[in-house]
């Protein structure tokens, strides 16, 4: 018996897992749980339920044949919940419960596309299968083809005789051929077999099994290699392993291989939990070629989240010797550390009080270093700070106070403690302002290894008398309002008495560098061993350019001086007292008013000796994203004088330049230099970069090359540098 529609009629096919139901016309044809039924009753069963979810099918012909099975003739679409299957034809086999689609096969879900000739959809397992098909993933994103492709009913892409690639249409420049490829877009994975990876239609690497991520999130599995070549280590190789141990745990083990040292082995563990995030590192190198040593590093960063407010926060690095950083890395941030920190805080905050428990050790690295200028441990350090806003009388209440033990081998210990009271009143009026405050700072010690003679118990008390006044004023200018102008002025007078302190230890305290923040800090050193005396009066006034619409500042100067009405006395050891009558003068200048222009302008007279002390300019040409032209000169009376060019810079479409060049006029000497040459396409990228630099610590050149390829969408190749370029190269923005 057969059915025949003398019209495109359309026949729609409704399962349901559980209880499917299939009508073909409304009132004539229905399938209903494994009984096929029309007008005489005749009945004939499916095997199964067909699907999950609802299927349609809707089609122009229809012929349904007496032993059950159907030719459906179209355009065919079959429809399952979020997927759609389309074909020219179809047939239903009642038997194996198949839908056999043929003639412009389209299969399309919610990220994946494919297309072909022939299909098949098993109906008791809702599989589709594919012959000579292509495929479009994009959630990962990536295309290619296959002789067979298997989509699961989960989702799960299972590939034969595979290409694949993230390359965009029309252009293959890299791919995976493998002998089987399983996508699990559920887990985020590729699994490859029997795999090589091609470019540009060459072989160039064999893998008979990996995994590769088709999402950003996290997997366990091999890393490319990263691969470089120094003065130092010669030819070297590192081949990450990646451990995703769980949804917050992973580690990453680093063999790495230097033809001039021998093989080290690195790990990194990351943890994050409810109360605690932190990483554990270390490696370890026995018996370096070059010297023999066993060389180690590790690092310990840890912050836990206690109850009650409270935290706790642990940080160590350690190094097996001096010239571990200068031997193992290319790092000037960290071939330039001369001192590396072990601390552990536990800290308390709340609306009113902060309480910090510290204790602090060091290793210093730098050679040159001796004693007498390494820095003092704090075993421990107890602080705790209160503040107290329009409180009692509309005062301003504050307590700074710590407790700390100094020790360092051969040098005077000792504890410290020192508290200093705060009160003082702002009060406002129509843009200004008028604080005057008064503290009052007490400082004690306990000396242990002193000289004999020497004061075991000095102390130290003095009052802090300020007023702080200044105002904030404004006017819209310039055609349709477009701009508004400020005035900022600011006027700072500051009181504190001389106290001879010349029997007080110098724990940690130095003189600060002269800046605008130093223009208005009551004490002139920073730390508490020192309490400079001074009657000054500290005047400062900035003036913005701000765009009215958008608030961006487009101009900003500021120029300030204190005056000194007395001389201070109080000095550090070795430091020469001061005699003049005003401190320098402290410009600043940015502006960016000009298209793509940017200008930074900073500026120190000192008015004891009518000459410049610093100054300090840069200039920046950006005229977008991928372009930057950078020029910075930076002097330091008898001590710094450097000249510093940058630039990245496309060539053309592809090909990008990239440079530094770091000269030092003081020292008469290149400090760094780097050219490099990247290029990009719309799948793959390139980086070659060739640099020498000089360690900021032992004067030490280093020459190194640094390879990176790119496969995007994939993975890449190389020794990294894209950060380290984004801080030598200001604006530098690739891959």
């Amino acid at each position: 018996m057969s059915l025949r529609a003398a019209n495109i009629v359309p026949i729609v096919l409704i399962l349901i897992l559980g209880a499917p139901t299939i009508a073909l016309s409304e009132d004539e044809f229905a399938i209903n749980r494994g009984i096929t039924c029309w007008p005489d009753a005749e009945e004939i069963s499916f095997a199964q339920d067909l699907a999950d979810g609802v299927l349609e099918l809707t089609t122009g012909n229809a012929d349904i044949t007496a032993d059950g099975n159907a030719n459906f003739t179209g355009p065919i679409e079959i429809r399952s919940a979020d997927r759609k299957l389309s074909a020219d034809r179809a047939s239903f086999d009642r038997e194996k419960n198949v839908f056999t689609v043929d003639g412009g096969v389209e299969y399309q879900d919610p990220q994946n596309t494919v297309r072909g000739q022939s299909a098949r959809y098993v109906a008791s397992t809702g599989e589709f299968y594919f012959a000579d098909a292509e495929f479009e993933l994009s959630g990962a994103p990536a295309r290619g083809s296959a002789n067979s492709i298997q989509i699961t009913d989960e989702g799960i892409f299972k590939l034969r005789r595979a290409n694949y690639t993230s390359c965009p249409n029309g252009h293959n420049d890299w791919t995976i051929k493998a002998k089987s490829i399983e996508i699990d877009p559920g887990k985020g994975m590729g699994t490859a077999r029997g795999a090589r990876i091609d470019f540009k239609g060459i072989p160039f690497l064999y893998l008979p099994y990996f995994t590769y991520p088709i999402t950003d999130d996290r997997k366990s599995g091999l890393l490319l290699p990263k691969i470089g070549s120094s003065d130092s280590r010669g030819f070297e190789v590192i081949q990450p392993i990646y451990w995703n141990i769980a949804a917050n745990y992973d580690a990453t083990f680093m063999p790495r291989y230097m033809s001039k040292r021998g093989v080290q082995m690195g790990a990194e563990f990351r943890y994050l939990t409810r109360n605690m995030i932190g990483d554990l590192y270390g490696d370890y190198l026995p018996s370096d070629k070059t010297n023999g040593l066993d060389r180690w590093r590790y690092e310990i960063n840890n912050v836990t989240q206690l109850p009650m407010a409270w935290r706790s926060s642990l940080k160590m690095v350690g190094v097996s010797d001096d010239d571990y950083f200068e031997d193992m890395s290319s790092a000037r941030s960290e071939t330039s550390q001369t001192n590396l920190e072990r601390s552990w805080a536990l800290e308390y905050y709340d609306r009113v009080w902060s309480i910090q428990a510290t204790f602090n050790d060091y290793q210093t690295i730098d050679p040159e270093i001796v004693n007498d200028d390494k820095p003092y441990r704090q075993v421990p350090n107890l602080a705790a700070d209160a503040v107290i806003r329009n409180g009692w009388l509309g005062l301003d209440y504050e307590l700074n106070t710590e407790a700390a033990y100094f020790t360092r081998d051969d040098s005077v210990d000792g504890l410290r403690v020192y508290a200093e009271p705060r009160l003082s009143l702002p009060m406002h009026y129509r843009g200004l302002y008028i604080t005057p405050e008064v503290a009052l700072d007490f400082t004690t010690y306990k000396l242990q290894n002193e000289a004999p003679g020497e004061n075991s118990s000095p102390s130290r008390s003095a009052p802090i008398v300020s007023i702080n006044t200044g105002g904030v004023f404004d006017r819209i200018a310039g055609k349709d309002d477009r701009w508004i102008m400020t005035l900022e002025p600011r006027a700072q007078y500051t009181y504190i008495p001389f106290r001879d302190q010349t029997d007080i230890p110098v724990f940690d305290t130095i003189l600060a560098d002269f800046n605008l923040i130093q223009l208005y800090r009551q004490n002139r050193f920073i730390g508490h061993d020192r309490l400079g005396d001074t009657s000054q009066l500290s005047l400062g006034i900035t003036s913005r350019l701000l765009e009215s619409e958008t608030g961006q500042e487009k101009l900003t100067a500021t120029i300030g001086q204190s005056q000194f009405f007395d001389n201070g006395k109080v000095t550090l050891p070795d430091e020469i007292a001061s005699n003049n009558d005003s401190s320098d003068y402290i410009a600043e200048l940015g502006v960016s008013i000009w298209q793509n222009w940017n200008i930074d302008l900073r500026y120190q007279f000192d008015t004891g000796v009518n000459a410049t002390a610093k100054s300090s300019v840069r200039f920046q040409y950006s005229p977008d994203d991928s372009k930057a032209i950078n020029f910075a000169y930076r002097y330091a009376r008898e001590s710094l004088e450097q000249v510093d060019v940058s630039t990245s810079w496309p060539l053309s479409k592809q090909w990008n330049a990239i440079g530094r060049y770091n000269y030092s006029l003081f020292e008469d000497k290149v400090l760094d230099r780097f050219v490099g040459l990247e290029y990009e396409s719309c799948c793959w990228g390139i980086r070659l970069l060739a640099r020498s630099s000089v360690s900021r610590t032992t004067a030490r050149s280093e020459s190194s090359i640094s390879f990176q390829f790119l496969l995007k969408g994939f993975t890449s190749l190389g020794s990294g540098g894209a950060s380290q370029l984004e801080r030598d190269i200001l604006g530098y923005n690739r891959y």
